[in-house]
């Protein structure tokens, strides 16, 4: 079956249930009197006004002497089967006599009075008759709609559990809020099916909580729980009990199995604090409202106690079971159900309302149907509506996210992207805002947005679609689980990064390409031109154009569109700078690490370091007059650190120029940190550099340009 359809069915079953109930209270006899009970004294409040105690009733040719317990609300309560059958003997008799219109009232003088009887109406219905049925007729819907948005095992036995409470409830309300009288058949009917419902509710709980939150094993527990409830109400039935009041006992005694099965799942979920934080929630709302029954209701009629609470109003605690639950699957999503099961709610009580609006002002005097049915619309509309939505945002405090808002905000930082590395910290900033999870972790191998465990966890991939994705946990800082409106979240945030991305690779292609033509340019026409000047110039002049070419060679790298590995660069530096320190008859001491650093850099990065270390060898080799220069590379974790050290400097202060201040802007571009240290007659040179900020930043697309 589907949503509808199962749905369907718990509105079926809900009003068969009313309206069974209904039929059978507005068939009961209704004197035109009122009979009451003072003390162990019945009196009769004839239609007159007088008071009449009753001594009898004469049924037919039975004078049946006047019994207190024609009154009693829960025949079960009686503590042996010769009273409970003697009471339904009795009503036997009496009802039989009301419809031959022969039942006469003797009161203490022996005067003996005609009772008048009338059709029962609906304003005849105590409140109690009403209070009980929208008690079963609200949990029967509850647990309807939990069983229609996740049916399931765990959702069957809790949707049984109201059903056979709304049994209890529905036949309880026709015979507790009877006149007096009810045919004894009908009477012993109804309290067998109260009967049967409270056992039977008793075994559906004890299976639910053998379910639910996990499997406790495979067992067949739930089959065995309801044959063991069936067989319970067989007893009742058959009266193979020792008295009435022993059905209490067998309420009990399946409701303790609950509570062992309980312990179960606490145990179970000693490691799973999450799941135990629900655990307790769904345990104290079943615990609230069954044990405010049995304490109250179960206990003392089993042993024979006088009830603290008419068992009429007791009915209510059950409310607090199934209302800590509804309020359970907003905290915890029980039973794994998505808010949206709350708009179900909201539409059900929208109709719901028009109409019992409707109905109370039909019933007024001079208030025609078209008039009663606007008002009840306009009523609904003013009152209903205005305290749902408070409702709404007061307790299910659904964390309300401004899209427009969240967009207007990071559009502007899309904007100012300039590289890859600056998406994804963007990215990563964008979920600890929106989502503000309690804890976050990276995890590899994500391909898409996933929910886990319930909601407690959300896989997020990487924006790049690199399958270094972001699992985050517990989302509102832990207040609530994250959902599929999240999901939805995700993929709008997605698909603004996606935009964001093809911008930036657009921009970077673009600007790869200039830089190409550039590089041609420089390189066709004045490295032709520097070649014709080096062949047609004297030998003085040779060296100096040579020099200017391998300025344009450096110039022309630095050009370059590629990103370089880590370990080839190395290997380039070197080489130049071993030629520079041998043209100038200097030894170039170099130290690496054995294993460097899998890492491509950026042309950029490229060219700022290498003009870094050109500089700082020139002026060792300029200013100074070194026996050698040492150049020591040293890497720890995501640190590099470059030290140019060489002797040969006097003891005069050093007198930095425009080409120390260069090298600065140049740390500062890389975000390096530049030091330098004058030891004695050494000079040293440290530029220490982070690995992330070197890696290349440009989208694999642009890569051959």
């Amino acid at each position: 079956m589907n949503l509808h359809a199962r749905l369907a069915v718990a509105v079926a079953l809900l009003l068969v249930g009313a309206l069974a109930s209904l039929s059978l209270a507005l068939h009961l006899p209704q004197p035109q009197g009122l009979f009451s009970l003072e003390g162990e004294q019945i009196i009769y409040s004839a239609p007159s006004g007088q008071r009449h105690t009753v001594a009898a009733l004469k049924a037919g040719e039975q004078e049946l002497t006047a019994n207190p317990r024609w009154l009693i609300a829960e025949p079960d309560v009686l503590e042996s089967f010769e009273e409970f059958n003697g009471l339904m003997d009795q009503q036997r008799l009496i009802s039989a006599a009301i419809k031959r219109g022969d039942l006469v009232l003797i009161n203490e003088s022996g005067d003996h009075l005609a009772v008048p009887f009338r059709q029962r109406e609906l304003g005849d219905l105590h409140w109690l008759f009403w209070f009980q049925i929208g008690i079963g007729s609200i949990i029967l819907m509850i647990g309807g709609m939990v069983w229609s948005a996740k049916p399931g095992m765990a959702t069957t036995l809790y949707a049984a559990s109201g059903l056979c409470l709304a049994i209890a409830t529905n036949t309880a309300a026709v015979y507790s809020t009877r006149s007096m009288f009810i045919d004894g058949d009908v009477f012993r009917f109804l309290s067998d099916f109260n009967s049967c419902g409270a056992l039977l509710f008793s075994s559906s709980f004890s299976a639910l909580l053998w379910h639910y939150p996990q499997q406790l094993g495979r067992f067949p527990v739930a089959p065995l729980s309801f044959i063991v409830g069936f067989a319970s109400c067989a007893v009742v039935i058959f009266q193979w009990e020792p008295a009435p009041n022993f059905y209490y006992f067998l309420v009990l005694a399946i409701y303790a199995v609950g509570f062992i099965f309980a312990a179960l799942q606490w145990r179970f979920t000693r490691d799973k604090p999450l799941e135990r934080a629900a655990l307790l929630w769904f345990l104290i709302a079943i615990f609230t409202g069954t044990g405010g029954f049995a304490g109250l209701q179960l206990v003392p009629a089993a042993l024979g106690l006088e009830l603290l609470v008419p068992q009429e109003i007791l009915f209510a605690v059950f409310l607090l079971m199934y209302a800590g639950v509804a309020l359970g699957l907003i905290r915890y999503r029980l039973f794994d159900l998505e808010r949206w099961w709350f708009a179900l709610w909201g539409w059900l009580l929208g109709g719901a309302a028009v109409i019992a609006v409707d109905l109370a002002l039909v019933s007024l005097p001079a208030m025609g149907q078209t008039l009663a049915l606007s008002l009840s619309l306009a009523m609904v509309g003013w009152l209903y509506f205005p305290v749902r939505q408070w409702f709404w945002k007061r307790f299910v405090r659904v964390p309300e996210r401004n899209l427009e808002r969240i967009l207007q905000q990071s559009i502007p930082r899309f904007t100012a992207i300039r590289s890859v590395a600056e998406l994804r910290s963007l990215w990563l900033e964008l979920l600890q805002e929106v989502f503000q999870p309690l804890r976050s972790q990276p995890c590899f191998g994500v391909q898409q947005v996933l929910l886990l465990d319930g909601g407690q966890a959300m896989n997020i991939p990487d924006v790049l679609g690199e399958g270094n994705g972001m699992q985050l946990q517990l989302a509102d800082r832990g207040r609530r689980l994250f959902s599929r409106d999240d999901l939805a979240l995700v993929t709008l945030l997605q698909s603004q990064f996606e935009i964001a991305q093809n911008s930036l690779r657009a921009s970077e292609r673009g600007r790869m390409a200039e830089r190409e033509r550039i590089r041609r340019d420089i390189h066709d026409d004045l490295g032709a031109r520097l070649l014709t000047l080096l062949h047609r110039s004297n030998e003085g002049e040779r060296p100096l154009v040579r020099e200017a070419i391998k300025d344009l060679r450096s110039l022309l790298e630095a050009l370059d569109t590629e990103t370089r590995p880590l370990e080839v660069l190395f290997a380039s530096w070197r080489m130049e700078l071993e030629e520079r320190c041998h043209t100038a008859g200097v030894p170039l001491q170099w130290q690496q690490p054995e294993r460097v650093p899998a890492l491509l850099v950026s042309p950029e990065s490229q060219q700022q370091c290498q003009r870094v270390l050109r500089e700082a060898v020139s002026n060792a080799l300029r200013h100074a007059k070194p026996s050698a220069v040492s150049i020591d590379i040293e890497h720890q974790g995501d640190e590099l650190c470059i030290i140019i050290e060489n002797d040969g400097v006097s003891d005069s202060p050093v007198q930095y120029g425009r080409g120390t201040a260069i090298m600065q802007q140049r740390a500062d571009e890389l975000g390096a940190v530049l030091k330098r240290e004058h030891l004695g007659s050494c000079w040293r040179v440290s530029l220490s550099l982070s690995l992330p900020l070197l890696e290349g930043s440009e989208p694999p697309e642009s890569r051959g340009v």
